[in-house]
């Protein structure tokens, strides 16, 4: 009986170590991929799909962005961003005005992926998904804290170039986000002028200083 039970610890012990060991690989791919950014540009097309509890009222934005360590331009039909690592202009042009602030962390999470990561994976237990695909790493973001507002983030990471091709938010709330990347490029040669805004481009323009 005693021989019984120590094989079903050992047994049991040796799923924790897997699964231990599981997570550290997660983890580490992950980590790879934010700090990459330090170092190269990367610019993509993107779609952005936000989806209300039960599928209602789902609204889809395309765009570019361009990022490079804490910098990021980023365009869609209606706004373009620049966020030199500490100032930020949002113009939309349906008013023909510019938002200028020094917007912090979490703000920054709205519109930047590698600060959505950066921001979830610090309160997350990071685990690889049992959802399986041939061509993706598929990888959780788990909440450790039960009052978060948000349920999951799940990152599709391409396992042989480790592009970025998908992040899906899934929010207490019943708020779904979803985004996805194409024509994704990295250590593409970037200006750093392009991460600032040029107000001679934008003359007419009305200048909201909000810092």
């Amino acid at each position: 009986m005693i021989k019984y039970t120590l094989s079903i610890f050992l047994f049991i012990n040796s799923i924790f170590v897997i699964n231990a060991q599981h997570n550290t690989d997660a983890e580490r791919i992950i980590n790879k991929f934010t700090e990459s950014f330090r170092t190269r540009a990367v610019r993509s097309e993107f779609t952005l799909k936000i989806s209300e509890k039960n599928g209602v009222n789902s609204q889809q934005i395309s765009g570019l962005i361009v990022l490079n360590a804490n910098r990021f331009f980023l365009k869609t039909d209606e706004l373009t961003v620049w966020f030199d690592g500490k100032t930020q202009w949002a113009y939309l042009e349906s008013s023909d005005e510019v938002n200028i602030t020094e917007p912090t962390a979490e703000e920054l999470a709205a519109t930047n992926p590698v600060a959505i990561i950066s921001a979830f994976k610090s309160v997350s237990r990071i685990q690889f998904s049992k959802l399986k695909s041939q061509t993706n790493h598929i990888i959780e973001l788990i909440p450790t804290n039960k009052k978060a507002d948000f349920s999951k983030v799940e990152i599709h990471l391409n396992k042989t170039s480790g592009n970025l091709h998908a992040i899906k938010i899934d929010y207490t709330n019943g708020l779904k986000n979803e985004l996805t990347f194409k024509s994704y490029q990295k250590d593409v040669s970037v200006n750093p002028n392009m991460f600032v805004f040029d107000k001679t481009k934008y003359k007419g323009a009305v200048m909201n200083d909000l810092r």
